[in-house]
C-alpha cells in the first residue's frame, strides 16, 4: 500500500475509493491501530506543486481521460480539488471584490452554497448556529449540510429580522453564528445588520451574511440621487455598517457564475485552508474567472447602477399610481402583494399581454406576490410595454 496521509488529514478528492477508511485496522497487521486524536481536516501537503527550477510533474488532476473541451485554448476545469490550487488564477479577484466589498480578503467558490457551507463548517468549535427562520433555502441547505454532522447540534432559528428575538436566544449558548441573508428576497428589507452583529459580538461570536441578492447591485449611498449607492459592496455598504463574513453569489450582480466568501484575512485563511467544499470539491472554472475578470474591469459598472435606478423609480411609480403597493426599499426585484388586485390574476394578464413576470410567495409572509425584474439595459420601449401591459391588467382585473 502506498503511504498514507498525516493524522487527521483528510485525503484529496482524487484518493482510491478501495483505499480503507481511517478506522480500519491495516491489512498487514492483526493489531489494532493506536489511536489519534481528531482535528479540523486540512489540505494534505502532498497535493502541493515543489518550488524551484525543476519542471513539475503533476499528478493531483482528476481528468483521468485527458478531455479538453473542444474549442477551447485552456481546461475550463483542473480536475483538482480547490484546496490544492495554491496557484488559484481567482485569488487576486478574489481579494479585490472582496475589498469592494469592504473586507480584508475573499475566496472564490463554485457557488454560494459550496461558500456558505465552508464558512458556516469553519465557524469556531463549539458555536451554535442560529438562523433567521425566512433565510433563502440555500442558507437552510448549507446549514443542514454542516449540522447534519453533529447529532442532537441541529440549528435554533430566530424571527425574521429579529435582533431582540436573535438575543434572547442567544443568550441560551455561549458561542454563537448568526446567520442571515443580506436583503431578504421577498419582503425586500435589509436586515438589521448593526444589530445582528452585536449580538454576535456579545455572545463571542460571528453574522454571516448570504449577500446574493445585493452583491453587486447596492453600495455606498451619499447626497445624490443614486438610490442603489456606488461601487456595489452590498448591503452592508448600503447601511453603511462593517461587514461580517460575506458570501454571495456574484451571477445576480456581475453576471458571473461563481461566489465568492470575503471576510477578515484570518478568517478566510481558515475557510481557504480548511473548508470542506474546497476539500472535495474542484474550484471554478476558468470560464466563470474570466466572466468575473470581464465584470471587475467594466467601467460601466456605476453608470449602470445609476440607470437601473432611475428605472426601478420608474416601475414603482407605476405600481404606486396603480394602487399596487410595491414592497420593501428601491430595488430592481420590484414586487407588490397587489393591493386592490390579485397578483395571479395580474401575472396572467402580463403573460396574455407578451410580458414575463414572476408570481411566487413569499417565505416571510406567506403571501402571492408579483414580482418584476428589472436590468439597466431594460431600453424604455420596453419600460413603455411594461406601463401599459401593468395597467391593463389592473383594469381587466378590476372590471
Amino acid at each position: 500500500m502506498g503511504p498514507r496521509p498525516p493524522p487527521g488529514r483528510r485525503r484529496s478528492a482524487t484518493a482510491s475509493r478501495s483505499t480503507p477508511p481511517p478506522t480500519a485496522p491495516r491489512l498487514a497487521s492483526t493489531s489494532p491501530r493506536s489511536r489519534t486524536p481528531r482535528c479540523r481536516p486540512r489540505s494534505w501537503p502532498a497535493g502541493s506543486p515543489a518550488r524551484g527550477p525543476v519542471r513539475e510533474g503533476d499528478f493531483t488532476s482528476a481528468h483521468f481521460l485527458g478531455l479538453r473541451p473542444s474549442g477551447t485554448s485552456a481546461a475550463l476545469t483542473t480536475g483538482r480539488p480547490a484546496v490544492v490550487e495554491d496557484r488559484e488564477a481567482g485569488r487576486p479577484l478574489a481579494h479585490t471584490v472582496a475589498r469592494r466589498i469592504g473586507a480584508a480578503d475573499g475566496v472564490l467558490a463554485r457557488t454560494s452554497l459550496h461558500g456558505l457551507v465552508d464558512a458556516l463548517a469553519t465557524r469556531a468549535p463549539g458555536a451554535t448556529i442560529l438562523l433567521d427562520e425566512a433565510i433563502y433555502p440555500i442558507g437552510q441547505w448549507a446549514v443542514g449540510a454542516v449540522v447534519s454532522a453533529l447529532p442532537g447540534a441541529g440549528p435554533v432559528t430566530f424571527r425574521h429580522h429579529d435582533a431582540h428575538d436573535a438575543a434572547r436566544k442567544a443568550s441560551r449558548h455561549r458561542h454563537v453564528v448568526l446567520v442571515t441573508d443580506g436583503l431578504c428576497g421577498s419582503c425586500l428589507k435589509p436586515a438589521p445588520l448593526r444589530d445582528l452583529a452585536d449580538v454576535a459580538r456579545r455572545h463571542d461570536g460571528e453574522l454571516v451574511v448570504d449577500d446574493t441578492l445585493a452583491a453587486g447591485v447596492l453600495g455606498v449611498r451619499d447626497t445624490s440621487s443614486r438610490i442603489l449607492g456606488t461601487g456595489g459592496g452590498g448591503t452592508a455598504a448600503w447601511l453603511d455598517v462593517e461587514p461580517g463574513l460575506t458570501v454571495a453569489s456574484l451571477a445576480k450582480g456581475l453576471s458571473a457564475p461563481l461566489a465568492v466568501v470575503a471576510g477578515p484575512a484570518a478568517r478566510i485563511e481558515r475557510v481557504r485552508r480548511e473548508g470542506p467544499a474546497r476539500i472535495h470539491a474542484g474550484p471554478p472554472t476558468a470560464a466563470d474567472i474570466a466572466a468575473l475578470r470581464s465584470a471587475v474591469a467594466d467601467d460601466s459598472l456605476d453608470g449602470r447602477r445609476a440607470r437601473l435606478a432611475r428605472l426601478v423609480l420608474r416601475a414603482r411609480r407605476t405600481l404606486e399610481e396603480l394602487h399596487l403597493r410595491p414592497l420593501g426599499v428601491p430595488f430592481p426585484v420590484v414586487a407588490t402583494e397587489g393591493g386592490h388586485s390579485e397578483p395571479l390574476e395580474i401575472h396572467r394578464a402580463l403573460a396574455s399581454s407578451g410580458i414575463r413576470s414572476l408570481a411566487t410567495t413569499g417565505r416571510c409572509t406567506g403571501r402571492p406576490t408579483l414580482t418584476i425584474c428589472l436590468r439597466a439595459d431594460h431600453g424604455d420601449a420596453e419600460l413603455r410595454r411594461l406601463d401599459r401591459a401593468l395597467r391593463a391588467a389592473v383594469t381587466r382585473s378590476a372590471a
